[in-house]
């Protein structure tokens, strides 16, 4: 044959292959989703990611922890199956495509990479007894699971305490891993592209010929049991996933970003909506918070951002059901309905690990302490902080309590009293965390708002509402709560109703009786004490699956009570440790702790997060030059935009992300007390050099 033949019949065959091609890419589309097309472009785009360099090896600093404990820690399951693929998927997968039109011929790296994964916030993991597989921080397998829309029991992939709680801050090409400390991870983006990467896998088994990406993955998944035959199971698996996955709710009114999660919100989308087939208990994404920083917390009289959980048993296994451990609530009730697959011996190792022994009467924190200011920063000014410690005592101690280990912070501890006729006690003393009431601290009330005004319907339907018949969750428990008072009426000419009204809502958020309270399945539930009473049905069913007795739970428990709380306001937790917990305030809407200690005016009202670059002069997330006037340029094109150079962008503005409140300012009214201060106000203005004092006090903390 002739070269010019040649030459024609090669055009002809890359002619015809051009349009089977084409042809394939139509089916595939409409095979998919038919009209659909502009959402299936969405889901099968991944997002643009901010850039890593996992060259870094974290470096840790001393908090009290052994390598081992800290290794065992970053890996310890909490028997939870947090991304919907099992660990042979999620090893096999490729990372998605920028463009659909590279799926069929491209060839990319691993979904689990670290130059991929890390992307997303996570800090690069290392192999160890505890973590043979080496993955990241936090992210662990979870053995002997059902996922939705896979046939047979597998191995999942669950998030771990770390996951959320350990940070990491850089300083001059540094990586410092902060245990205990504030995550930077961005599980929303994480979540779209596992999902970009699964659709276009199944895409590419849509294109004959070119279906390298999906032959890739089978072939990986199923090693030496790979066959044509089990090849198509896999793809119908895959299938059936996704579809699971699209039929979800994933509505969002405020984007998380990296850094914050809207964890209260999404616990309750999980356990009453999701995990029940209920999606009128769902509500849309709205209260981010920063994560909290968790050293010292274990020995705190109230956890959460807004002081509403008091046992520690239960805090931590509603988190593990919030990122998605199995919990049944179909089983009759003399067949361990609420049984679950939380691993609550790992549990409590954790907060073993965590507390350390009782903190008092020894008057010694021990466990996770927080980290000191390292050696390798900028050296601490000792005669400013002197100056620091003196404006603390004068303007911060009154709420955050005196410097922790000082001989007067012992004076907070207590030991919780409780029952009917308080006939119960604590096994230890706790610390009493103050709780500011809304309308002082002034600060952004969504996420105190979500216990307050979030319901849920448990009930079950007599076939009369138009819904199918089905019975009720099953919850039938007691919890706690503080003991309800009358409200009590000004006298005439001697206090003003608001007053009187700032003053009943203090005292509610000051220490009072607590008492129990029946829960009960019903169809307009307070979500905070239904999330209570739903945690310890789980938790009494693992004690009674496992034979263990009344006086033994009341240690696992530590004579704590399941108490909730909604609506005392924002707890102020003590300062130790708080340089290396940006960003501030419970939404993280302010990038250092110069912006925090100045008024609300001078504060950015854009918030760049995502990095770890630290800023040591005014303590915080380093924030790039220029950045106010880029985002603003990339508004201009687009609004709705939330991330530039794949790095969040939180506008202060939405409420959700108020940087409001907890403000020294010139609208403090000298004299007056505190009830008679306008809402946000704690204090007078302070002069930059008082600022910075106070700064390079809290260094030393």
């Amino acid at each position: 044959m002739s070269s010019v033949a040649q030459a024609k019949t090669w055009t002809l065959i890359k002619r015809i292959l051009q349009l089977v091609l084409l042809v394939a890419v139509a089916s595939a589309v409409i095979f998919l989703t038919g009209p659909k097309f502009g959402r299936l472009v969405e889901a099968l785009t991944p997002p643009e990611l901010r850039p890593v360099n996992t060259e870094l090896t974290p470096k840790r600093l001393d908090q009290n922890w052994p390598q081992r404990v800290s290794a065992r820690f970053h890996s310890i399951s909490q028997g939870t199956r947090t991304l919907p693929v099992p660990l042979s998927w999620l090893e096999a997968l490729e990372e998605p495509h920028g463009s659909l039109l590279a799926v069929p011929f491209a060839r990319n790296g691993l979904f689990l990479r670290d130059e991929y994964f890390l992307r997303f916030g996570f800090i690069k993991g290392e192999k160890s007894e505890f973590n043979p597989a080496g993955l990241p921080v936090g992210v662990t397998p979870t053995p002997a699971q059902k996922l939705p829309g896979i046939s047979d029991i597998q191995t999942a992939v669950g998030l771990t305490c770390a996951a959320c709680h350990t940070g990491q801050i850089t300083y001059n090409d540094t990586l410092y891993l902060i245990e205990g400390g504030p995550a930077v991870t961005d599980l929303g983006l994480l979540t779209k592209a596992l999902g970009a990467a699964l659709g276009q896998t199944a895409l590419s088994a849509k294109i004959p010929i070119f279906d390298g990406r999906f032959e890739r993955f089978a072939r990986a998944v199923l090693k030496e049991a790979y066959s044509d035959g089990r090849k198509l199971a896999l793809l119908a698996e895959l299938e059936s996933l996704l579809a699971y996955l699209a039929s979800q709710p994933g509505d969002v009114d405020v984007v998380e970003g990296f850094a914050r999660l809207d964890a209260l919100n999404r616990i309750g989308n999980q356990v009453f909506a999701q995990d029940n087939n209920r999606p009128e208990n769902y509500v849309p994404i709205d209260a981010p918070v920063n994560y909290p920083h968790i050293w010292t917390a274990s020995w705190f009289d109230w956890v959460q951002y807004d002081a509403s959980i008091m046992a520690p048993l239960v805090r931590n296994a509603g988190e593990a059901l919030g990122v998605s451990a199995y919990l049944n609530t179909t089983a009759p009730d003399d067949e361990f309905r609420f049984a679950s697959s939380i691993d609550y011996k790992n549990l409590i190792w954790i907060e073993e690990a965590l507390s350390g022994p009782p903190p008092a009467p020894a008057e010694k924190l021990q466990g996770l302490l927080s980290p000191s200011w390292p050696a390798e920063f900028p050296k601490i000014d000792e005669a400013m902080a002197a100056q620091g410690r003196t404006l603390y005592a004068d303007h911060c101690q009154g709420c955050h309590r005196p410097p922790v280990g000082s001989p007067e912070f012992w004076d907070f501890f207590y030991y919780i009293i409780y029952g009917t006729n308080g006939e119960k006690q604590s096994l230890h003393k706790v610390l009493e965390v103050k709780a500011i009431p809304i309308w002082q601290i002034g600060t952004d009330p969504a996420q105190a708002d979500v216990l307050i005004n979030r319901t849920v319907n448990t009930a079950g339907d007599d076939g009369g509402t138009g819904m199918p018949e089905r019975p009720g969750m099953g919850l039938d428990t007691e919890v706690c709560a503080p003991k309800p008072q009358l409200f009590s009426k000004p006298d005439v000419g001697y206090q003003s109703y608001e007053v009187e009204t700032r003053l009943n809502d203090y005292r509610y958020s000051e220490r009072q009786a607590l008492v129990p309270v029946p829960v009960r399945d019903g169809a307009v539930l307070s979500f905070g004490l239904a999330l209570g009473a739903l945690v310890q049905e789980a938790d009494d069913a693992w004690f009674d699956q496992n034979y263990i007795p009344p006086d033994q739970r009341v240690v696992y428990e530590r004579g704590r009570p399941n108490c909730l709380r909604p609506g005392a306001g924002y707890k102020a937790r003590p300062l130790n440790g708080v340089w290396a917990t940006a960003p501030f305030l419970h939404n993280g809407s302010v990038p250092t702790l110069h912006d925090l200690l100045s008024p609300q005016e001078k504060r950015p009202r854009y918030v760049q997060l995502g990095s770890t670059a630290f800023d040591p002069v005014n303590v915080g997330v380093r924030q790039d030059p220029g950045l106010q006037e880029r985002i603003l340029e990339a508004l201009e094109d687009d609004p709705t935009v939330r991330y530039v150079d794949g790095f969040f962008v939180l506008d202060t503005e939405i409420p959700g992300n108020l940087n409001t409140g907890h403000e020294f300012s010139s609208r403090y009214r000298e004299g007056k007390e505190w009830y008679e201060q306008p809402t946000g106000v704690i204090g007078p203005e302070l002069t930059d050099d008082e600022r910075m004092a106070l700064i390079e006090f809290l260094k030393t903390q």
